[in-house]
C-alpha cells in the first residue's frame, strides 16, 4: 500500500468514526426528545381534563352571571360554554336541604379542578427542568459536531451524488450544503412551540372560596330551585348497584 493509499484509508476510518459518533449521540438526544414529547402529552391531557371541568362547574353554577362571579373569586378567569350547551347532571348529594346538597356538589366540582391545576402544575415544572436539559444536550451536540463536514461526507457516500458531480462537473451549491446540515441538526425547544404558555390557571384554594361564595350559592339556590334540583340524578335514573 502506498503512502497515499494508506492516508486514504486512514482518513476514511477517521470519517467513519465520526459518523459513528455522530449517529450515537444523535440517538440519545432523540431518545431524550421523545421523553419530553411524552411529557408534554400527558400536559395536553390534563390541560384538557381541567377545561371539561371548568365547563361541568359553569352548567352547575346555573346561570352566566353566577358563573362569571364564582369564576372571579376562583380566580378562574371567563367561564367557558359546553360546546352541546347541555348541562350535565350528577348523582344526589348528601344533605338535608337543597342549600346544602348543591355546596357538596360545588366544592366536589371545584376541588377536582384545584387537583388538577395543582398537578398540572407541578408537571409543568418537572417538564420545564427536562425542556433545560434537553436544550442543553442539543447546544452541546451542535457544539460537539461540525455538521457541515457531516454533511458533504454523508453526501460523498451517495452514488447517485458521485454520479452527478462527475457527468456535471458540478459541486454542490451553498443553499443545499446548508439544507443538509440542518437536517442533521435539532432545534432548541420552548413552552411557547409547545402550546403549554398559559396551561396552568393558579385556581385558589377551595376552603376560601366556598367560603366567599356562601352568599351567591345561598342566592343561586334561591332564584332557582328548579334549576339546581335538575343537576341531580332521581334516584330511577341512577345505575344500579353491583352485587
Amino acid at each position: 500500500m502506498s503512502d497515499d493509499d494508506y492516508i486514504a484509508a486512514l482518513n476514511q476510518a477517521v470519517k467513519q468514526e465520526v459518523i459513528s459518533r455522530y449517529l450515537f449521540e444523535r440517538r440519545l438526544v432523540e431518545e431524550e426528545i421523545g421523553l419530553l414529547f411524552e411529557e408534554v402529552s400527558a400536559l395536553h391531557g390534563l390541560s384538557a381534563l381541567l377545561g371539561r371541568r371548568l365547563e361541568e362547574l359553569a352548567a352547575a353554577l346555573v346561570s352566566r352571571r353566577a358563573a362569571r362571579q364564582f369564576f372571579e373569586l376562583a380566580g378562574l378567569g371567563q367561564p367557558p360554554r359546553r360546546a352541546d350547551d347541555t348541562s350535565p347532571r350528577w348523582p344526589r348529594e348528601k344533605g338535608f336541604t337543597r342549600l346544602a346538597r348543591y355546596r357538596r356538589l360545588i366544592r366536589r366540582l371545584y376541588d377536582d379542578i384545584y387537583r388538577t391545576d395543582q398537578e398540572i402544575a407541578e408537571n409543568l415544572e418537572r417538564l420545564s427542568s427536562l425542556l433545560e436539559e434537553v436544550n442543553h444536550d442539543i447546544r452541546h451536540f451542535e457544539k460537539n459536531h461540525d455538521l457541515m463536514s457531516l454533511a458533504s461526507y454523508l453526501r460523498s457516500l451517495d452514488l447517485a451524488e458521485l454520479q452527478r458531480r462527475k457527468i456535471m462537473g458540478v459541486n454542490f451549491t451553498a443553499w443545499e450544503s446548508e439544507t443538509a446540515a440542518a437536517a442533521l441538526s435539532f432545534k432548541p425547544v420552548d413552552l411557547q412551540s409547545l402550546g403549554l404558555e398559559d396551561t396552568v390557571i393558579h385556581a385558589r384554594e377551595p376552603g376560601e372560596v366556598m367560603r366567599a361564595a356562601e352568599d351567591l350559592l345561598r342566592r343561586v339556590c334561591k332564584n332557582h330551585p328548579r334549576e339546581v334540583d335538575a343537576l341531580f340524578l332521581s334516584r330511577r335514573e341512577l345505575p344500579p348497584k353491583n352485587g
